[in-house]
């Protein structure tokens, strides 16, 4: 029943190594800037740290990040597999 899904793996898989590559840069590159502006004294004396968008932004990123990083290549979880095998194999067990 999930063989079909399979055809997805190689894609996904390309898809999270990109994800990973791009979004790894783009985090870095974040990283590097708010690093330099917050914790090297690099902001303006006028700029609050409170209410400033740059770490909800760095925690936005993280989360993006996460989710590139979580991406599985087969687009099902075990649990799934293990439930259709159940269901499948249950009717068998009066025969056997």
């Amino acid at each position: 029943m999930l063989g079909p899904l399979c055809v997805f793996a190689p894609r996904l898989a390309q898809a999270k190594r990109l994800g990973l590559l791009e979004y790894g840069a783009l985090a870095n590159r974040y990283v590097l800037e708010f690093d330099g502006k917050w914790l090297r004294g690099g902001a303006p004396l006028d700029e609050p740290l409170v209410g400033s968008g740059d770490i909800q932004s760095l925690n936005d990123l993280a989360g993006s990040f996460e989710v590139v990083q979580t991406m599985r290549p087969f687009p099902f979880s075990k649990t799934a597999l293990l439930q259709i095998a159940i269901a499948v194999l249950a009717p068998m067990l009066p025969l056997t």
